[in-house]
């Protein structure tokens, strides 16, 4: 529920800082599903925002996304922490039996550490690889590790019941995997993974297909610029690319 300014002299729970189609658009998912008020500070990735000593004071490594906690004044960086501090928040009660917080845990952890940091390597390849033979190498050895780990995730949400990752129910890891899987296909720009096999995924086909119905999915995704198809054959976002991607 973004509030830039609500003229009730209301301030809202969280301060999100973000770049359009970043990692941000994980943690405005979680908000605007949850009906969490939030205000949004951009960020002008394209003009060097990321490097702006007040943006650095917030997060030292320079990355989106930032959460500010207004309640408290701490600024939380790090998908993967930020979406716990919003998972204890909003799923507490859901997954407050050991084997069910164990889950989440696992998997959080499972995605922010293994999925993202292997697709972070396949959209910023030429800081690791800078000669192209070598870049076009490494993507190509992970391609398929990412693959593989999709079907690591095709097998945890084949519990028969609601189309979420875990059978506890939805949690911010359905949004997190979603952008995770949008952004595969999309980034890099000049040499995005568009042949996902999708006949080999149908849970999670059914998982993507009911998250992008979701009004505050929509109303995060429209935030950012992003009109049409979300997560399978997603669309682009309608705005200059080097804001994404800057």
């Amino acid at each position: 529920m973004m509030d830039l300014d609500t003229g009730t002299g209301t301030v809202p729970d969280y301060r999100l800082y973000c770049s359009p189609d970043s990692a941000n658009l994980v943690v405005r998912m979680v908000l605007e599903s949850e009906g969490i008020p939030y205000r949004e500070v951009r960020i002008d990735r394209a003009a060097g925002g990321l490097d702006d000593p007040a943006f650095r004071r917030l997060n030292p490594q320079g990355l989106l996304p930032v959460l500010v906690d207004e309640r408290h004044g701490t600024a939380l960086f790090e998908t993967g922490a930020i979406l716990l501090h919003l998972a204890e928040r909003c799923h507490a009660a859901r997954f407050a039996e050991p084997a069910g917080r164990g889950r989440l845990l696992a998997w959080l952890f499972f995605l922010s550490n293994t999925v993202h940091a292997e697709l972070r390597l396949c959209f910023y390849t030429p800081r690791y690889a800078p000669r192209a033979e070598d870049a076009q190498r490494l993507r190509d050895a992970l391609r398929p590790r990412l693959v593989a780990h999709l079907m690591q995730l095709e097998s945890l949400c084949e519990h028969g019941r609601e189309p979420w990752l875990l059978e506890e129910g939805s949690s911010v890891l359905d949004p997190y995997l979603a952008c995770l899987v949008r952004w595969m296909q999309l980034y890099p720009v000049d040499d995005p993974y568009r042949a996902l096999p999708w006949e080999r995924l149908p849970s999670l086909v059914d998982l993507l297909e009911a998250l992008a119905e979701r009004p505050g999915i929509r109303r995060a995704a429209y935030a950012e610029g992003i009109m049409g198809r979300l997560f399978i054959a997603p669309d682009y976002p309608a705005l200059d690319l080097r804001g994404v991607t800057g």
